[in-house]
């Protein structure tokens, strides 16, 4: 066994301040008065980590510059997606723990830390009925707004019609039993007005029980997965970064991939 002092685990992961100094040297090389304006500290608290870091050869001093070692990148570079999936995780830890993921592909989960900084939004026990204040404002905003839109809310037809009547280009997937409450006579004029608007696109899918619903817009993303156990609550993670809104769009591709236009919603209109 290796003794305390030789685990390179332990010399990273033990310190904020190295592990920090780490992450910060990935960025490119830096001086100890950039390192100490970064990491908010005094020159006497950061010098001692900086030289335990130079002595298991993981960061190189030139002249008053420090830099990783080749054996540093490689570290760092390892470091950086798990740091990043432990903070996705452990910000929303009770979300992420007890809603079903499996519908989510391997290679999106594999990259969650894309997610970045999320928060959870859900409906408010006085506003139950009504749509998520945050949903609307976001996508009222939204110029692009791509959405898999896995439960019926009464409101979502003429919600959807108003956006796309404003001039945001949008695209819907509705699993087939959703699709068929928006034929119904009391939302079928909206969804008629939609089908016919040349900045919108409808689509059915087939086989899309309990997947979650996706937003994919071009200022937003945002999931909402089914609980493991327990009825589905409308409760999302919704995130403005960059990489989330990437992350969003392939997720929401990979389902568009296994939909299908529609062109007239007559078929789904129930005789019974």
């Amino acid at each position: 066994m290796h003794n305390m002092e030789d685990s390179l685990l332990d010399l990273i992961f033990l310190s904020e301040k190295r592990k920090n100094v780490i992450l910060l040297l990935l960025e490119g090389p830096k001086d100890i008065n950039t390192l100490k304006k970064t990491l908010k500290a005094s020159a006497t608290s950061v010098q001692p980590q900086i030289k335990m870091l130079k002595e298991k050869h993981l960061v190189i001093q030139d002249r008053d510059v420090y830099r990783l070692s080749e054996i540093g990148i490689i570290i760092a570079e390892k470091m950086k997606p798990l740091l990043d999936t432990i903070s996705v995780l452990e910000e929303n830890a009770d979300y992420w723990a007890d809603r079903d993921m499996s519908k989510i592909p391997p290679f999106l989960l594999r990259r969650i830390e894309e997610l970045g900084h999320c928060i959870t939004v859900e409906p408010k026990i006085e506003h139950m009925f009504e749509m998520i204040p945050e949903y609307v404002e976001n996508a009222k905003k939204s110029k692009k707004f791509e959405a898999l839109v896995s439960y019926f809310h009464p409101l979502f037809p003429s919600f959807y019609l108003e956006l796309v009547q404003k001039g945001t280009s949008v695209s819907l997937i509705l699993p087939e039993p959703i699709l068929k409450r928006w034929a119904e006579e009391d939302y079928r004029e909206h969804t008629m007005k939609l089908l016919k608007m040349e900045n919108a696109k409808l689509m059915v899918c087939k086989d899309c029980e309990k997947i979650p619903t996706i937003i994919a817009a071009d200022n937003f993303m945002g999931v909402a997965l089914f609980p493991k156990e327990g009825t589905f609550d409308r409760k999302y993670v919704i995130s403005f970064e960059p990489g989330a809104l990437a992350w969003g769009k392939e997720l929401y591709d990979y389902y568009e991939k296994n939909s299908e236009r529609v062109e007239s919603i007559d078929s789904y209109i129930s005789t019974a």
